[in-house]
């Protein structure tokens, strides 16, 4: 409950709709987001088997095929500390990146 409950907070302090993930949908992730290092993600307008989430982190090459699809249920046990930006909603990013966290609009 306290992750929904962060999540609605992170979302409701941006004045932004919440999006809850499903723990079957998908995400997109690189090399180094098990690892716990920085990380940027972006969420797309995806089909309902995605979440849209993408998860990089300074390891991603600029190779598409490096990128792995993995169940949304991993990234929760392995990254809790990003929960709380899930249920950011379609067109947005977060950025972590030394403690430090930003959230904005994605213009691209």
């Amino acid at each position: 409950m306290s992750i929904i409950r962060n999540q609605s907070e992170i979302c409701s302090h941006y004045g932004l709709s919440i999006i809850f993930p499903n723990f079957n949908q998908m995400v997109v992730i690189s090399q180094g987001v098990y690892e716990g290092k920085d990380i940027e993600g972006i969420r797309y307008e995806s089909p309902e088997h995605m979440s849209g989430w993408w998860l990089i982190t300074d390891d991603y090459n600029d190779n598409i095929e490096s990128l792995m699809t993995v169940h949304y249920h991993h990234i929760a046990f392995s990254r809790p500390d990003i929960l709380k930006y899930l249920a950011l909603p379609f067109g947005y990013r977060f950025l972590i990146e030394n403690d430090e966290v930003e959230i904005s609009k994605d213009d691209e």
